[in-house]
Parts: C-alpha cells; structure tokens; sequence
C-alpha cells in the first residue's frame, strides 16, 4: 500500500514539474511576442500616410494634414518632441501620443 502511494505522489510531482516548466516557458513566449507586436505598431512620424496618422488618438483629418504639411515644409522630425510644433498638437496631446508613435 505504502509503495502505491509514493508512485502516485511521484507521478503527480512529475507532472506537476512538467507543468510548471511549459508554463513558465509559455509565458515567456507571450512577453517576448507582446514586446515584438509594441515595436512594430508604432508609427513613424516622418513616413506616415495621412490615413495612417488619422489612426492615433485625437488626430483627425486636419491635425494629420498639418503633421505632414510641417514635415514637408520643415524636413523630417528629428524628434517625437518636435510634433509640439506643428499648430494643435500641444504637450497633453503628446503625451496622448507618446506610446503610439516613433521617429526613425
């Protein structure tokens, strides 16, 4: 009787050990994939399409037109601060922005 029970109670370690690994490595994957996907979805100030910039938070039709006009007129952003100087956006729609965008 005594034998049967420390099979079981091995078994179940065993599993439980195998478990806990795969978990672990599950999760892992997933961090590594959500940082992979924040990369690639910010928008680069310097070569969005009017329609892509729409896309942001608080940006419409004309604020998207003066983010490009400013570009064209000015050359390309050397910085995600510098959209502070394009007329609308100011520093509380920035900080709307700051996650969603990126200057390369």
């Amino acid at each position: 009787m005594k034998l049967s029970t420390v099979r079981i109670c091995m078994i179940v370690l065993a599993l439980f050990a195998g478990f806990n690994s795969a978990t672990a490595e599950s999760l892992k994957m997933t961090d590594e994939v959500s940082q992979v996907a924040t990369t690639q979805t910010l928008l680069n100030l310097n070569t969005a399409s009017l329609e892509q910039l729409m896309t942001l938070p608080g940006i419409g039709k004309s604020k998207a037109a003066a983010i490009i006009s400013y570009r064209e007129s000015q050359g390309p952003f050397s910085s995600v601060d510098e959209l502070t100087r394009v007329k609308g956006i100011g520093v509380k729609m920035l900080a709307k922005l700051t996650g969603s965008i990126e200057v390369r």
